[in-house]
This record gives C-alpha cells, sequence and structure tokens, in this order.
C-alpha cells in the first residue's frame, strides 16, 4: 500500500480489500464516490477469510487471515494476530461480483482528506483483489476522465471526480494486470 503508507499517518491499519494488500499505485479521491446509499454490502458481518498472495501463477497461504465486521454503515476488518480495527471502507456492485471498494484515509471521518480505491471481483465465497497500479492513458488524461496525474517516487496517484470515471479506468486496467491477493471464506468445522 505505498500509496496508502505514503499519505496516512495510520499505515499500520490501512486497507486494501476487505482485506489489505500492497498498492503500487493509487486511485483517488479528494471526496467520496462511494457514500452508505450508494454502498452495497455483500459480506456478512463476522465472516472470516484466509489470505493467498500471488506468486507468478500461484497463490501462496499468508500465515494470517482476517474478519470483517460492519460498524453501522462501514466495513472494518481485524487481522488474525491483531484486534486493531482497519479503517473504514465500503463496497459498490458495478457488474455482477465485481466491486470498487472505497477505503477512507484515516479511522476519523473528521478528519478524512483522500479515499482510496481498488477493484474485487466477489462471488460470495472468494475474493479476488486487483493490483492498484494507475497506468493512465493518454485518452484518458485527455478526455478528462481522470482529473489530475501525480508522478513521485514511489508510483503513480491517479485523482478521479465521478464513480462513472473511476470505473472506467480501474476496469480499462484489471485487463492487462494480474490479480495481486486473494481472500476464501473460511468454512466452520464441524
Amino acid at each position: 500500500m505505498a500509496c496508502m503508507r505514503a499519505h496516512s499517518r495510520y499505515a499500520g491499519t490501512a486497507l486494501a480489500l476487505l482485506l489489505a494488500c500492497g498498492l503500487a499505485g493509487c486511485f483517488l479521491s479528494k471526496e467520496p464516490l462511494i457514500t452508505p446509499e450508494t454502498a452495497d454490502y455483500p459480506i456478512e458481518s463476522g465472516s472470516h477469510f484466509e489470505a493467498f498472495a500471488r506468486r507468478g501463477t500461484d497463490w501462496r497461504p499468508l500465515p494470517e487471515g482476517r474478519s470483517i465486521y460492519r460498524r453501522g454503515d462501514y466495513y472494518y476488518y481485524v487481522n488474525d494476530d491483531s484486534d486493531r480495527m482497519s479503517v473504514p471502507f465500503l463496497f459498490m456492485e458495478i457488474s455482477p461480483g465485481r466491486y470498487i471498494v472505497q477505503a477512507n484515509d484515516t479511522s476519523r471521518f473528521e478528519r478524512v482528506s483522500e479515499y482510496y480505491y481498488f477493484l474485487v471481483d466477489f462471488d460470495g465465497v472468494e475474493a479476488v483483489q486487483y493490483s492498484g497500479a494507475c497506468w493512465p492513458r493518454k485518452e484518458w488524461i485527455d478526455e478528462g476522465v481522470i482529473s489530475q496525474v501525480e508522478r513521485t517516487s514511489m508510483n503513480t496517484r491517479c485523482t478521479f471526480t465521478t464513480i462513472e470515471d473511476l470505473k472506467t479506468v480501474l476496469e480499462g486496467v484489471s485487463e492487462y494486470t494480474a490479480p495481486e491477493e486473494k481472500y476464501v471464506l473460511s468454512v466452520p468445522t464441524e
């Protein structure tokens, strides 16, 4: 989560999918593009997920999973090895089983300065998160789909003002990037 690390003092709890991962770049906005009124809630509070990271074409299990909880209008997650809650996040379904996830840059709503986004495919059991790298196409910039591009030494930050423009770019980028992390709903033992 290079982008969130660089811009949030709460990076230790920063989110990236129900969950979390490493954003190589950033999709962000200054105002929320998903609100509780437009959000979808596809995960039952208290659900536990096993985590996997990409290794070549295979998935390797990570040492700890995480549980997702809903408090009011927002989701939070807690890693198995911690009791610290993540920053709040929301889901918005943009096509069947495909979601944009929006995460605050802090848990204190009155201090949020940026919102971060990534794409997740979730079928009710398995959630696959795509790379957070923003590689802006010239036409997206020329047409104003991306309102601002900031290149830093660590990544490229792409700023959006509408959910439609964000959807266009996230889906476009997902066509040529490999999934980055996977989370699988744990099945209770009987």
